[in-house]
C-alpha cells in the first residue's frame, strides 16, 4: 500500500530554551507535546537550535563521506558481539541498498572523537567531529526537553524528573537508503514497519523524504518537513510501557523514490536501567487505567523483537510483556 503526503502535529520549539525548564513558552509547548504524542505518537518539531546550515554541514560535511569509505572501514564501527544493533549495519536480509553507522553516546565529543579515529585513522578529523558532535548535541538538547515535558505533563514530580535524566543514553544513527533502481517500483520500501524499541526518537531527514507514519486509522503518510529547521520526534516502546501506554509508540518505515540517494540521522534515547517499569502512579484501575505491561528486562526485548517468535508479531511489546 501506498502512503499519501502529509503533515504531522507541528509544534514550534522557537520560544523553548531546553537549558533553562519552565520559562518561556515551556508549559504551552508542554501540552502541545503530550497531546501529539498521546494522539499521534510523535510530532514534526520546528526546531531552529539546529539551524538548516549545521544540518546540511552534518549530511554533506560528514554522513556523505562516511558512506564512501571501503565496506571493511565501515565494519570497523563495532561495539562486540553483545551489542549487535550499536554500530555498522549493512547487508542485512531484507534490507536491500541500506547501511548505517552509529555512535553510542554522539552527543559526548569523547566518543565522537573515538569514531572519527576508527574510521578515519590517517586523517585530520577536527572538522568532522565538531559537526558530528554539534549536530547531536543539538538533538539531545530537545529529546531531553521533550522527555521531561512527558514526565511532567503526566505528573512525575519535578525533582524526580531531573533524576530521570542520569539514566538514559544516547545512540546517533547515521543512514543512507540507495534510490530505487530502473526495473524497480517508482517507490520502494527500504525498511519496513517497525515500532522503536527505545524511549524517544529524534529523526533528521536532509532533502530526500521517505519516512512514513502509520496513522491509527491504518493509513501511511509520507511524512513532509514543514520548515528547513523540521526534526521528527517520535516515542518508542519503552516510553509507551513506562506511561502505562498513556503514550502511542507509531509504525513508521522508510521508503525511496526518485533518483536520488536518503540520508538520515536520528538520535535514538535508551534507558539506561535494565528493567522497564509501568510509574505506579500512572496505573489507575477506577479511572480507566489499569496496568498494561509487566516490568520487562530492556536488552531481552530487543532480543525477542529480531528472534523468530518476534517476528511472527506485528504489536511486539503488547506480545512479550502485555496484560
Amino acid at each position: 500500500m501506498g502512503a499519501e503526503a502529509g503533515e504531522l502535529p507541528r509544534i514550534d520549539f522557537s520560544g523553548v530554551d531546553a537549558s533553562v525548564p519552565g520559562t518561556g513558552r515551556w508549559d504551552a509547548t508542554r501540552a502541545q507535546v503530550m497531546d501529539a504524542l498521546a494522539t499521534f505518537g510523535c510530532f514534526d518539531a520546528h526546531y531552529p537550535a539546529l539551524a538548516p546550515a549545521q544540518r546540511a554541514a552534518l549530511f554533506h560535511g560528514a554522513v556523505r563521506p562516511l558512506f564512501a569509505l571501503p565496506v571493511d572501514a565501515k565494519r570497523r564501527n563495532h561495539y562486540g558481539p553483545g551489542k549487535p544493533f550499536h554500530g555498522y549495519l549493512g547487508g542485512l536480509p531484507g534490507l536491500h541498498a541500506y547501511e548505517s553507522l552509529a555512535i553510542v553516546d554522539g552527543p559526548e565529543l569523547g566518543d565522537v572523537q573515538a569514531f572519527a579515529d576508527l574510521l578515519f585513522p590517517a586523517a585530520d578529523n577536527a572538522a568532522f567531529c565538531e559537526t558530528v558532535h554539534g549536530a547531536a548535541a543539538r538533538m539531545a538538547e530537545l529529546e531531553g526537553a521533550v522527555r521531561r515535558m512527558v514526565m511532567e505533563a503526566l505528573g512525575v514530580a519535578v525533582d524526580e524528573a531531573q533524576t530521570q535524566s542520569a539514566p538514559f543514553w544516547h545512540l546517533f544513527r547515521m543512514s543512507e537508503y540507495g534510490a530505487p533502481t530502473a526495473d524497480e517500483k517508482a517507490r520502494e520500501v527500504r525498511y519496513g514497519s517497525h515500532q522503536d524499541t527505545n524511549s524517544l526518537s529524534v529523526v533528521c531527514q536532509h532533502e530526500v523524504d521517505g519516512l512514513e507514519m502509520q496513522a491509527r486509522d491504518g493509513r501511511w503518510i509520507l511524512v513532509r518537513p514543514s520548515s528547513p529547521a523540521s526534526l521528527v520526534v517520535m516515542a518508542g516502546n519503552a516510553l509507551r510501557a513506562w506511561s502505562n501506554d498513556r503514550v502511542h509508540a507509531p509504525f513508521h518505515r522508510i521508503s525511496v523514490g526518485g533518483d536520488a540517494t536518503r540520508y538520515s540521522a536520528i538520535l535514538f534515547s535508551v534507558p539506561g536501567e535494565p528493567t522497564i517499569r509501568v510509574r505506579d502512579e500512572l496505573v489507575d484501575e477506577a479511572g480507566g487505567h489499569p496496568r498494561r505491561f509487566r516490568d520487562y528486562d530492556y536488552d531481552e526485548f530487543v532480543r525477542f523483537c529480531v528472534s523468530e517468535e518476534g517476528a511472527r508479531h506485528d504489536d511486539k511489546l503488547k506480545a512479550y510483556c502485555g496484560l
